[in-house]
């Protein structure tokens, strides 16, 4: 039964009609695999130098055992946010004579084949072989390789659950992550030492092997958590209602706008009630933590200029540049209708502006706490703000021209490039290298202050004449229209 599943399964797959259109894509992400598992085989082979000879006076062994607790937390989160869940077409097959328990075991064997499973083998093999071997026995060095892989699967079964769960709770990825921050907070300043408690239990086993045959009861519980949860939800009444249900959010007082305040509500329903412009949302939310990585220094050195335009850019103007890179295509599912509407184009694109607006000015007020990292936050992240505003946002309605594939809303945007063309791969240059090649521009006829007042500038005679630029873009795109209706029907 399995077989015939998994052979449903592949034709489902190469009859769909993103399969040829995906092809160059699934092409790039396989060089980019490629590339993960050799810098992985190559850090297994670099480790055991680094823990002999950089720790020489600590059992390289036992503190490369304390260490992996904090992998296992990374990588849970990179299977959040790129791991994709196994999922087919299972509804007609409950009209037949076919046990919902076989579906349940083939989606969950079908979940064990994904390239998360493999890439830490390429780290953990050589780290087995020239470090833990090195230091014991070949059977106590097998049980140490063996409880690793139970650990890897345990991480996908829970990385599986928590995404299902996480689909029925809006808030659950948020949870999550403030969970893993509390535990980091509790391991780091020695409260509880999680990360010593997993390294002694892999020492325990390299001591006494046999203990790893315990670890396999963790895997069976999550299988059947997994089990419980989809055979549970398994029936046609439930998937019925499933596709019916739907939340209704009040955006009445946006109607004290107008038409315009009309369409941001249908911009923030987008959002809220389809899987990939909420995950732009998300990442958004999450991006608010890179400041931590790009702005560290070290005593008595300053960071490059170009650092605090990446910075401003990134914290302060991510959802621009994430949502707005696929403006108008959010919409493309019913543009044809939304066109023939008695609106005006005028409002449509002054709704988006709106929007983006507020978000960024929100973003810059929620990221001014790095001012106490670098006091000059306070006026590049300003700088940044108004150049967002008065020069991106102009970039991205004429991006938006071009646009040319359709999107699919129910998918996540992480590690999805459905819909994506070549206005969407170039969006990102004139958005994020434009600004830093006008500072150093205006860096070398006014220094750095006046580099960073002159990129304000250019952003504040964009804001005052951004509703003469919403004028000219909305007669372009009126122009434009039925070229967008007809590929977003072709693609």
């Amino acid at each position: 039964m399995n077989s015939k599943l998994f052979s449903f399964a592949w034709r489902e797959a190469i009859r769909s009609a993103y399969w040829g259109k995906s092809l160059a894509t699934n092409i790039g992400l396989s060089v980019l695999a490629i590339y993960f598992m050799a810098s992985f085989l190559v850090l297994g082979f670099a480790i055991p130098g680094i823990m002999t000879k950089g720790l020489p006076n600590v059992d390289p062994v036992s503190k490369f055992n304390s260490i992996l607790l904090g992998y296992f937390a990374i990588e849970q989160m990179i299977r959040q946010l790129m791991q994709k869940l196994p999922t087919f077409s299972f509804k007609p097959f409950l009209l037949m004579n076919i046990r919902r328990s076989k579906i349940v075991n083939y989606l969950m064997l079908r979940s064990v084949f994904t390239f998360f499973n493999i890439l830490p083998l390429f780290l953990l093999v050589p780290v087995a072989f020239d470090l833990v071997g090195k230091f014991h026995s070949a059977v106590a060095t097998a049980s140490w390789f063996f409880a690793l892989v139970i650990l890897v699967f345990s991480n996908h079964f829970l990385a599986i659950y928590l995404k299902w769960r996480f689909n029925e709770a809006e808030y659950g990825f948020f949870i999550l992550l403030a969970l893993l921050g509390v535990l980091f907070a509790v391991n780091h300043y020695g409260i509880v030492d999680l990360s010593g408690a997993l390294g002694q239990l892999l020492d325990w086993i390299l001591i006494y092997p046999s203990l790893s045959l315990l670890l396999i009861l963790l895997p069976v519980l999550l299988y059947g958590l997994n089990f419980k949860y989809l055979i549970s939800r398994m029936f046609i009444y439930v998937v019925s209602r499933k596709q019916k249900e739907e939340k209704i959010r009040d955006y009445s007082w946006l109607n004290k706008m107008g038409e315009t305040g009309r369409f941001i509500a249908l911009e923030l329903r987008l959002i809220w009630r389809n899987k990939r412009p909420r995950s732009v949302a998300m990442m958004t939310v999450l991006m608010f933590g890179y400041g931590l990585l790009i702005y560290r220094s070290e005593a008595g050195k300053e960071l490059p200029e170009f650092i605090f335009i990446i910075g401003g850019i990134i914290l302060v103007g991510m959802f621009s540049i994430s949502y707005g890179q696929f403006f108008p295509a959010w919409h493309s599912n019913y543009f044809s209708m939304l066109m023939c509407q008695r609106l005006k184009m005028k409002q449509f694109l002054h709704s988006f502006y709106m929007l983006v607006t507020v978000v960024s000015v929100f973003c810059y007020f929620i990221t001014l706490p790095y001012a106490l990292m670098h006091s000059k936050v306070i006026y590049t992240h300003l700088a940044m703000l108004l150049y967002n505003l008065g020069v991106n946002i102009p970039v991205i309605f004429f991006i938006g021209l071009h646009s040319k594939k359709r999107l699919d809303l129910r998918q996540s945007s992480v590690m999805n490039y459905q819909g994506m063309g070549p206005s969407q791969w170039l969006a990102g240059l004139p958005m994020l290298v434009g600004p830093i090649l006008l500072f150093y521009l205006f860096r070398f006829f006014f220094g750095v202050q006046g580099a960073y007042f002159g990129l304000g500038a250019v952003g504040v005679m964009g804001i005052m004449l951004h509703m003469v630029i919403i004028d000219f873009f909305s007669k372009q795109y009126l122009k434009k229209k039925h070229e967008l209706i007809q590929n977003y029907k072709n693609s």
